[in-house]
């Protein structure tokens, strides 16, 4: 299906969001009445701080999400973060030219917290990556708290997120608290390689098999696919019912198809772009409760 189209959105701030638990964030939305359709945007990987990473098409997303005042989630690898002289792995041609200097790892926030300055509002969630997990581990330096730190002090409800936890979307509708209808998202940076013939897929299996939700969403493998699936039920008073799954991976912002790293692996381009988690609520004509549908749709 095609995306819907969203108009700018003039109006007050429609979400917020606050933490409930170290791994839960519960993240309230103002959905209307029938037909409103609000969005959510869903990323990872877009490793900022690379010479490589698509800050152009990453703009272009980020000024859409503006423009519908639409909460952001970063599940993981905000920051590249491989440009160190430490690091074996460094290379003059995937460094910024702002971010060299002897004070490599506070450039990278410095820098990253004034291009975010205008998506301040927006940003919900940023989570915690390999990138940046290794920063912490090795350098005992925390690139994701500084970050949100910087952006909290200009206004932001930005929350540093653990590398996995689960966001309640609490719709509620026709300006009314008592009417409410919920999605369970689970976000979790992501593990392995991502094999060229499953492509991160058979991950899903396993993902469903630990977090119950109803949209799962991962990264880190630089791929970008869909899947769906149909849970069933019954209640305590026998009735069946169905629970319909999303599993997203988001892929990288990073253009890597060029000589380096990714090529000598045997590593073709990969996918740019993450996904918008779409919400329409509707109300059934045989009912007075409103509900929120969900699909995905590509940046």
């Amino acid at each position: 299906m095609p995306p819907s189209k969203v108009k700018p959105d003039t109006g007050a701030p429609w979400w917020s969001i606050a933490k409930a638990h170290e791994n839960a964030y519960s993240m309230r939305l103002d959905c209307g009445r029938a037909g409103c359709v609000r969005r959510v945007l869903l990323l990872a990987d877009i490793h900022w701080d690379s010479a490589h990473c698509r800050w152009d098409l990453l703009k272009a997303t980020l000024d859409q999400a503006k423009a519908e005042k639409a909460p952001i989630i970063i599940a993981g690898d905000f920051f590249d973060a491989m440009g160190g002289k430490w690091d074996p792995r460094a290379t003059h041609d995937a460094m910024r030219d702002i971010h060299r200097g002897g004070n490599y790892l506070d450039l990278l926030v410095s820098t990253a917290a004034e291009w975010l300055a205008p998506y301040s509002e927006n940003l919900a969630i940023i989570s915690y990556g390999n990138h940046e997990t290794s920063i912490r581990k090795r350098h005992e330096v925390d690139l994701l708290q500084r970050l949100c730190q910087e952006l909290r002090r200009e206004g932001s409800r930005v929350e540093c997120g653990p590398y996995w936890a689960f966001v309640v979307i609490v719709a509620e509708f026709a300006g009314s608290k008592a009417q409410r209808d919920t999605i369970t998202v689970c976000y979790h940076h992501g593990y392995g390689g991502g094999g060229e013939i499953t492509r991160g897929l058979i991950d899903h299996s396993r993902t469903r098999s630990m977090y119950l939700a109803d949209v799962y969403l991962s990264g880190h493998i630089h791929r970008r696919n869909q899947d769906e699936n149909i849970m069933t039920t019954v209640t305590a008073r026998g009735v069946v019912e169905r629970r319909r799954q999303l599993f997203l991976r988001a892929s990288c912002w990073k253009d890597e198809s060029s000589d380096g790293w990714h090529v000598q692996m045997g590593r073709a381009a990969r996918p740019i772009g993450g996904w918008w988690l779409e919400l329409t609520t509707r109300k059934p004509s045989d009912s007075g409760v409103y509900l929120l549908d969900y699909r995905a749709v590509p940046t």
